[in-house]
């Protein structure tokens, strides 16, 4: 599961660069050559289902493999409890394993965590995944917490569907399962302002309450939402297969790859740039040659 793509977030400038570089290939292949690279396109939609399958079957595995991965993640969850509990009022705030799944977080993505959200962040206690198959791909991102002063909840819970099949209309796009939506849950603040932080500053709590992209691409709020969702989404799937399974080398900053939606999106425009430059390059080059 490698893809973390919204199916419906291509761009009008994407999908006007595909239909430039069909029409390029139009024009630039004889009856003959478009007839064979029909037929290769029919192998290739093979290979597709090939993979659609292969794809299943490894979420399936994973799913056979859930509760072994918890059987080890219960004994960490052990092993910092008993810590807490013999180091209970003599640690540091923020700098040893009594705030492990607080330094885990911020290390993997800093911008997301404010000040305050530290201080509630501070009982965390476990973060899991849940996988599930039937009768929907999804998994949930489970974040667990001590009883606290700041809301009710003993879990907040945020989850991911996934779009296993290829899109009907474009089927030679597909390149891997898709998150599609995400979903959060309902925070019960004990005070209306506890997840309030001043200035409008970003809080790790929105995570929870992501926003509805809208069904019109036409919508003005549609591009600046689309972003949104696509940093969430890779922010679940990099939680899901890097930051739970890989904890304790984050704790210890022994792995480096923080999360940044700012490098995302520099990577995609840098992306966008160089597909309209190679339409240009192969424009100019079919105009010379006629």
């Amino acid at each position: 599961m490698d893809a973390v793509r919204n199916p419906r977030s291509q761009s009008a400038r994407a999908r006007c660069i595909a239909a430039q570089k069909s029409q390029l290939m139009n024009e630039k292949y004889s009856e003959e050559e478009k007839m064979t690279i029909a037929e290769m396109k029919q192998l290739y939609l093979q290979t597709i289902q090939l993979d659609v399958e292969l794809q299943r079957e490894i979420y399936n595995m994973e799913k056979k493999f859930e509760s072994k991965h918890n059987e080890i993640f219960d004994q960490r969850k052990k092993i910092l409890q008993e810590f807490k509990k013999k180091n209970h009022g003599d640690s540091t705030p923020n700098e040893n394993v009594t705030n492990f799944w607080l330094r885990v977080l911020k290390a993997s993505y800093t911008e997301f965590i404010s000040k305050k959200d530290e201080k509630i962040l501070a009982y965390l206690t476990d973060i899991r995944t849940k996988l599930h198959s039937a009768p929907v791909v999804k998994f949930e991102v489970q974040f667990h917490f001590d009883k606290n002063e700041y809301f009710s909840n003993d879990v907040l819970v945020k989850t991911y569907y996934l779009n296993c099949q290829p899109d009907s209309d474009d089927p030679l796009s597909y390149d891997g399962a898709e998150i599609y939506k995400t979903e959060g849950c309902k925070i019960n603040w004990k005070q209306p302002k506890d997840h309030l932080n001043n200035d409008s500053e970003q809080t790790f709590f929105e995570f929870f309450n992501p926003p509805t992209l809208p069904k019109d691409i036409d919508d003005p709020t549609y591009c600046d939402i689309n972003a949104i969702l696509q940093n969430d989404f890779e922010l679940g799937f990099y939680l899901k297969e890097r930051v739970i399974p890989k904890a304790i080398i984050f704790f210890t900053g022994e792995i480096a790859d923080c999360q940044s939606s700012s490098e995302s999106e520099t990577d995609s425009d840098d992306s966008d740039e160089s597909d309209a430059e190679e339409v240009e390059d192969e424009g100019s080059s079919n105009g010379a040659d006629k």
